[in-house]
C-alpha cells in the first residue's frame, strides 16, 4: 500500500503541470535591424523590432509555456474578456520592452500591435485542435544617436526567454537567447559571440522549458547502477540528439511533422518501465539513450525550424555546439540533483530500491497519460 501511494504522489507531482501546460508553446521571437535614418537629426540610427509571440499568453500574464488551458480559453470565450485585456497590452508591452543606447534608455513608438479582432480571428482560423498559441507580431521602432556603440534590449518578463536576431546592414550580426529580466547586448560594427547564449538555450531546452525531455533523463538515471552509469547515458543521448537535430539543421534529414510529439511521450512511458523494471542488460540501456535521443532531437528540430532557417552557416555551427553542451550541462545538473534528493530520501528512512522503482512507475504512467493526451490532440487536428 505505501509503495502504491508513494507511486501515486510521484504522479501527481508529474502529471500536474505537464497536462495543463500550453500543449504547443513556442518561444518568442525577434528580428531587430539597425539601419541609417537620413530622416533623423544629424543622421541618426534607426531600429526596427519585430516580435513575433504567443498574445494569449501574454494577455494573461504567463510566460506561453505556464499558461494553462483553460485561462487561455476564458480569454478568449469568456464575453468581453479578450477585448478588455487587449485594450491596455500595446502600452503595457510597451512600458515593458526596454532599448539601451551604451547605457541611456531610448523611447519606443508602436507601429503596430496585434488587436482583439485579429487574435480571435487568428485563432479561428488555425481551428479547434490548434487554437493555440496565437503566434502574431507586434512593431516597434526607435532612433538611436549616431555615436552609438552598443545596443542592449529587455523584452517583457512574460515573454520569457526571447530568441533574437539584432542585425546591423550586412555585416553585423548577433544571435542570442534574452532570458527574462535579461539584456541581450549588441556592439554596433562587431561581430558579437553567442555561444554562450546558445549554451544557456541548451541549459532552458532540458530544464525548465524541456520538461518532457527532463522526465526521460530522470528515468534513465532512476534506472542506472551507479551515478557514473547515469552520466554516460546523459552523454550518449545527447550523441543521439545532437545527431539528429545536426542533420535537420543542414538539410540532410526534412523537419518531422506533429507525429514526433506522442512518440516522444513514448519514450518517457518506456524510460520509466525500465527504472520500475531495474533488470536491463547494460547494453540495452546504452541503446536505448542513444536511440531516444534520435527522436528527441527530431523533436527539437521540429519546434526550432524557423530559427534555424535565420542562421548563417558560421552561426549554425556555434549554436549546435553551444545547444549540445548546454543540453549535457542541463542533464548532468539534473541526474545530480536526482541523485542529492534520493540520498537525502534515504537518510529519512527510505529505501533507495523502492524509491527508484516508485519514480520510474510514476513517470512510466505519466508517460502513458502524456502519449494519449498528445495522440487525441493529433487526431482531432486530422478530422
Amino acid at each position: 500500500m505505501r509503495f502504491v501511494c508513494s507511486t501515486l504522489l510521484w504522479l501527481a507531482c508529474l502529471l500536474g503541470p505537464a497536462l495543463l501546460a500550453h500543449p504547443e508553446w513556442k518561444e518568442a521571437y525577434c528580428v531587430g535591424v539597425i539601419d541609417d535614418d537620413p530622416r533623423g537629426p544629424g543622421g541618426d540610427y534607426r531600429v526596427d523590432l519585430t516580435i513575433k509571440f504567443d498574445v494569449p499568453s501574454y494577455l494573461v500574464g504567463k510566460t506561453p509555456k505556464v499558461a494553462t488551458i483553460p485561462e487561455l480559453d476564458f480569454l478568449m470565450h469568456a464575453p468581453g474578456r479578450l477585448a478588455a485585456a487587449a485594450e491596455p497590452a500595446p502600452l503595457q508591452f510597451a512600458r515593458s520592452l526596454r532599448l539601451f543606447a551604451d547605457g541611456t534608455e531610448i523611447p519606443l513608438e508602436i507601429v503596430a500591435f496585434p488587436a482583439a479582432v485579429e487574435i480571435h480571428a487568428q485563432s479561428e482560423k488555425q481551428g479547434e485542435a490548434d487554437r493555440y498559441p496565437v503566434l502574431l507580431n507586434a512593431k516597434f521602432r526607435a532612433r538611436l544617436p549616431r555615436d552609438t556603440s552598443k545596443v542592449e534590449i529587455m523584452f517583457p518578463a512574460t515573454l520569457g526567454t526571447v530568441f533574437t536576431n539584432l542585425r546591423r546592414g550586412m555585416d553585423s550580426q548577433v544571435i542570442m537567447t534574452v532570458p527574462a529580466g535579461e539584456r541581450g547586448e549588441f556592439i554596433i560594427g562587431e561581430f558579437h559571440q553567442t555561444l554562450g547564449g546558445f549554451l544557456l538555450d541548451g541549459l532552458d531546452h532540458v530544464f525548465p522549458a524541456g520538461w518532457d525531455h527532463a522526465l526521460f533523463m530522470v528515468a534513465m538515471m532512476l534506472s542506472a547502477a551507479s551515478l557514473t552509469a547515469a552520466l554516460q547515458r546523459s552523454l550518449i543521448f545527447t550523441l543521439g540528439h545532437a545527431l539528429t537535430l545536426t542533420l535537420v539543421a543542414t538539410g540532410k534529414l526534412p523537419p518531422v511533422g506533429a507525429w514526433i510529439e506522442p512518440l516522444i511521450a513514448a519514450t518517457i512511458a518506456y524510460g520509466g518501465f525500465l527504472a520500475y523494471r531495474r533488470s536491463t542488460a547494460m547494453r540495452t540501456l546504452l541503446l536505448v539513450p542513444l536511440f531516444f535521443g534520435f527522436i528527441h532531437g527530431l523533436g527539437f528540430a521540429a519546434t526550432a525550424a524557423a530559427r534555424l532557417d535565420d542562421l548563417a552557416a558560421a552561426d549554425l555551427v556555434k549554436f549546435l555546439l553551444g545547444f549540445n553542451l548546454g543540453v549535457e550541462a542541463g542533464q548532468a545538473a539534473l541526474i545530480l540533483a536526482t541523485a542529492g534528493l534520493l540520498l537525502l530520501l534515504t537518510s529519512f528512512g527510505g529505501r533507495a530500491e523502492s524509491l527508484r522503482r516508485q519514480g520510474g512507475m510514476a513517470i512510466a504512467f505519466a508517460g502513458l497519460a502524456i502519449l494519449v493526451f498528445r495522440l487525441a490532440e493529433l487526431l482531432s487536428s486530422r478530422t
